[in-house]
This record gives C-alpha cells, sequence and structure tokens, in this order.
C-alpha cells in the first residue's frame, strides 16, 4: 500500500499543541502526501454528555486537521461501561466521517486506553503503534483487534502478546531538523535537556550534575509536572541552583534552534522507572544536529559509542561530561549527523509501505 493520496485517521493520547511526540511527528509527515485527521483525547466529560455529542475541528494545514470530542458516558474503569462508551463514541464519529466525506480510510492508533475495537469505524486497515510500555487491560483488547503492529524498539514486545503482522521501526526524525531556522535567547555552549520534567528524570543524577559543575549552564525545556519528591522540587520549584534555566514549553518546531546552540544534550532518565530503557523520540533530534548525547546506555540500536555517549552508573555519568572537551572532534559530529539521517520519515514511510503490502 502506497502511503500517498490517502486518508488516516491517527488517534493520539496526548493533544495536539506545542509539545509533540512521536505521533504528532507521524501526522505532521504523513500530512504530507496524504489528508490526516488527527483525533486527540476526549475534552472533560460533563453531565450534559448524555444527551449531547459534539465533534469541533481545527484546521492544522490544508491536509491536517484535528478532531476533537467528548466521551458520551464517564470515564470509569468498569468494563461494560467502557465498551458501552467506546461502542457510542465510535459510531457517532463514524457517522460524522461519512457526512463530512471522510471514507476509505486507515485507522493508525498510538493509544491503548480507547477506540480498543478499531472494527467499529470500519477502516480499510488498522494499526497499532506502540511506542511506550503501558500495562492498562484495555491494551489488550486492542491487540486483539487491530490488522498491523508497530514498535520501535524490540523491548516493547517483552511485556505483549501479538499473533499479527508486526514491524520493528526505530523512532524518526523530520529532515527538517537537521537545519536550525533561528537564533536563540541565550548565549551558546550550554548543556540542554528537551523533554517532560517529571518523575521519570533521575533527580540524583540531576543534582549531582548541577553542583558538580557550577560553572556551565543547564538549560531544562518542558513540561514541569509529577515532581513529588523534595529534591525535585527544590532544584525545579524553588531554583536551587543558579546555573539552571527551567525554559519551560517550546512549540516543537523551535527546538532545533536551541539544540544547534548548545554543548551538549542530556537524556538524563531514571532507567529504574518502567520503559525508560528505549531511547527517546528526542534524541534523533540532538544528534541531527551533530551534539554529543550523554545518554544512559538504552536497549536498542541507538546505544552504540560512536553515537551516544552512555554510561552505566552515575559517577560514570559525571565522569564523561568532564571528559566531554578532550573527546569532541569534527568526525564525531559528521557520524552523529549520518547517523541520524537513516531515520528520516521519508524512509521510515517506505518501510511502513513495504510492511502493509
Amino acid at each position: 500500500m502506497k502511503l500517498e493520496n490517502q486518508n488516516i485517521l491517527i488517534v493520539s493520547n496526548e493533544p495536539w499543541g506545542d509539545i509533540w511526540y512521536s505521533k504528532h511527528n507521524w501526522a505532521y509527515e504523513l500530512s504530507k502526501k496524504n489528508n490526516v485527521l488527527f483525533i486527540n483525547p476526549p475534552i472533560k466529560w460533563k453531565l450534559s454528555n448524555l444527551w449531547s455529542f459534539k465533534i469541533c475541528l481545527d484546521n492544522y494545514s490544508e491536509s491536517l486537521q484535528v478532531l476533537g470530542y467528548q466521551n458520551s458516558l464517564p470515564f470509569t474503569r468498569f468494563s461494560l461501561i467502557y465498551k458501552l462508551n467506546n461502542f457510542i463514541v465510535s459510531k457517532k464519529i463514524k457517522k460524522w466521517l461519512i457526512t463530512n466525506n471522510y471514507k476509505n480510510y486507515i485507522f493508525w492508533t498510538f493509544d491503548p486506553y480507547r477506540f480498543s475495537n478499531p472494527q467499529l469505524f470500519s477502516p480499510l486497515l488498522s494499526i497499532y503503534f506502540r511506542v511506550d510500555k503501558y500495562r492498562v487491560q484495555k491494551e489488550k483488547i486492542l491487540l486483539k483487534n487491530i490488522d498491523k503492529l508497530v514498535v520501535t524498539s524490540k523491548e516493547l514486545l517483552k511485556d505483549i502478546t501479538f499473533k499479527g503482522s508486526l514491524l520493528e521501526l526505530s523512532h524518526g526524525i523530520s529532515s527538517e531538523e537537521f537545519v536550525p531556522t533561528d537564533t536563540v535567547i541565550y548565549e551558546k555552549d550550554y548543556f540542554l535537556y528537551v523533554g517532560n520534567i517529571d518523575h521519570r528524570l533521575n533527580i540524583e543524577l540531576i543534582d549531582r550534575i548541577l553542583q558538580e559543575f557550577p560553572n556551565e549552564r543547564f538549560v531544562f525545556i518542558g513540561k514541569m509536572y509529577n515532581l513529588f519528591s523534595e529534591l525535585s522540587k527544590d532544584i525545579f520549584y524553588k531554583n536551587k541552583y543558579n546555573n539552571l534555566i527551567i525554559h519551560g514549553v517550546e512549540p516543537f518546531k523551535n527546538l532545533k534552534n536551541y539544540i544547534y546552540y548548545s554543548k551538549a544534550c542530556l537524556v538524563p532518565m531514571d532507567l529504574k522507572i518502567h520503559g525508560n530503557a528505549v531511547h527517546h523520540h528526542k534524541t534523533l533530534q540532538y544528534l541531527a544536529l551533530g551534539k554529543p548525547v550523554i545518554s544512559p546506555i538504552f536497549n536498542d540500536v541507538i546505544n552504540k559509542e560512536e553515537y551516544i555517549i552512555g554510561y552505566k552508573n552515575d559517577d560514570e555519568a559525571i565522569e564523561k561530561i568532564k571528559q566531554l572537551s578532550h573527546t569532541e572532534t569534527n568526525e564525531k559530529v559528521a557520524q552523529r549527523i549520518q547517523f541520524a539521517k537513516q531515520f528520516t520519515y521519508e524512509k521510515l514511510i517506505e518501510k511502513v509501505e513495504q510492511f502493509l503490502r
């Protein structure tokens, strides 16, 4: 199947906005040659939803639209109510699609929490793109009802059972991410982290890094939430360190400009947290601009020493940062960029097309 001139429904567990994850990037890239309808998570339920159903539509571009809706029944863990709501909402959205001449579409979901029976939409084909370990019962139902499964790492096959067609496909990088388009408000040569600032970070390591390198600047770009420990609150809410700059959320397409002017990029994930052992989408953004990436050693292809400055523990992470100025070369910069070019969305889409045949 050629992914050109297709109608594609992309179901996301993250809403459309400035923060982009894999599902947003796939929607954007697929919309270059297809008509894409990006289905947001439902808005907050209210009592009037029992007798009314509303759909709102926003245009991101001529070929990419964002659909919002509400659940007919309140979100609940009770299986019967979940199945009933899933049935009602699926049928109502399908009716809306037909009324608005949106036909013969591919159902492409990133969301294990809803629409666990894609056949209610009567799609040409259903695909589940698994980018994380979710461990929810609804995902088991979804895996029984989809035609094809795509995972970003073999690590994501260890906790599920699927008997259909399967493709392992790395995270992707847009061809647009290899060239910066603007300047940034900070001076050059800072250490950079891009991503959610939450409980999945290795807070103890971040604390040590900020202490060990008081003359370096560390810029963190991302949304802050789920910071429960006193240490994380001291660092990110109470501004414990003067060398930490907390920037907040930045539109996704602006991130490459901050990456370009950084000295190195950090991926300080806590590998004790479930699902953190697989490399992250942002890693390819760092490599696309040739930046050294200081990261724990992940369980997939991206952990090679030529591309990632990997560490096994916190002490080794500190040592790798100390050695950085002595180990960087122009050759390594070129190697990283070349490595990232293997994973452009154009190349990944070709692999998906072959898979769909």
